[in-house]
């Protein structure tokens, strides 16, 4: 597993919040999906996944440090610990194991793509201050900016890519000196960004078992993993239908339970009702 992940449920983000006082918060507490997020998934699916993101990290987080997490903080998170939650939330509600389906760019055919949590690689890159600055290497101009967040993403969600980019960047610059950025300026603050940033790599090396066809391909892991959750609405449908049928439950108490202990329920069921 990254090294940021201490055990199920607790681990130190890559990245951290810093809070205008300037004490880092860094060790986050989660835990599994429950029915009622795993429904609401299912009922959002033309929510943008930033948004979902913001509204399931706030859900599913018990604590960060010794703070509660609400939609606000969870949309003040860094882009790469929200990407790194989000993965920690989906190796817990649903396991390791990715299986996906990809298009050779080269030859059409779809391919199957099995990978682990492990194969994402992640480089933690602590962070010290709130916000920083850059300057020109003739030292004539500097900027003063922070690191895109959750709450950006959102802002950006439905703009095309280019657009995304620039409005990310204005968002994100604090002090620009009163002068517009030339696009070189925009460039190297871009970079800085990444570099001072977390990074979880979200792309995959593949090679088409058909045309032999190597490529890289993004993966966007938070999308697929409500992708994955919405796939599997019916399967919840039916496990609230077993378990108040048998047990009498109401639908609430019932999806008010974590993936794995409505399945450990069903499996019991099943050994019971078992004909001999």
């Amino acid at each position: 597993m990254p090294a940021a992940q201490l055990s199920d449920g607790v681990c130190n983000l890559p990245g951290g919040l810093v809070l205008d006082d300037g004490r880092r918060l860094g060790r986050a507490e989660l835990r599994p999906l429950t029915g009622r997020e795993e429904e609401w998934v299912t009922q959002h699916a033309h929510t943008p996944a930033a948004q979902m993101a913001t509204k399931i990290l706030s859900t599913c987080f018990v604590r960060l440090e010794d703070m509660p997490v609400d939609s606000e903080i969870a949309g003040k998170l860094l882009v790469g610990d929200r990407d790194f939650l989000i993965l920690q939330l989906r190796r817990m509600t649903l396991g390791d194991r990715f299986a996906a389906v990809f298009s050779c760019p080269a030859c059409k055919l779809a391919m199957d793509v099995e990978f682990l949590t492990q194969d994402i690689s992640i480089e933690p890159r602590p962070q010290s201050a709130a916000t920083y600055t850059w300057r020109s290497e003739d030292q004539q101009r500097t900027v003063r900016f922070r690191l895109p967040n959750g709450a950006d993403q959102e802002a950006v969600a439905d703009l095309p890519v280019d657009e995304a980019v620039q409005v990310l960047l204005e968002r994100c610059v604090i002090d620009d000196g009163g002068t517009p950025l030339t696009l070189a300026e925009r460039s190297a603050v871009i970079a800085e960004m990444d570099r001072l940033a977390p990074q979880i790599d979200l792309e995959l090396d593949l090679n088409c078992p058909e045309c032999g066809h190597s490529f890289t391909t993004p993966f966007d892991c938070t999308a697929f993993f409500f992708s994955e959750i919405r796939a599997q609405s019916r399967h919840l449908m039916r496990e609230v239908h077993y378990l108040a049928l048998h047990y009498h439950w109401s639908e609430a108490e019932i999806l008010g339970l974590q993936r794995e202990r409505r399945r450990g329920y069903l499996a019991l069921l099943n050994e019971t009702l078992r004909p001999n």
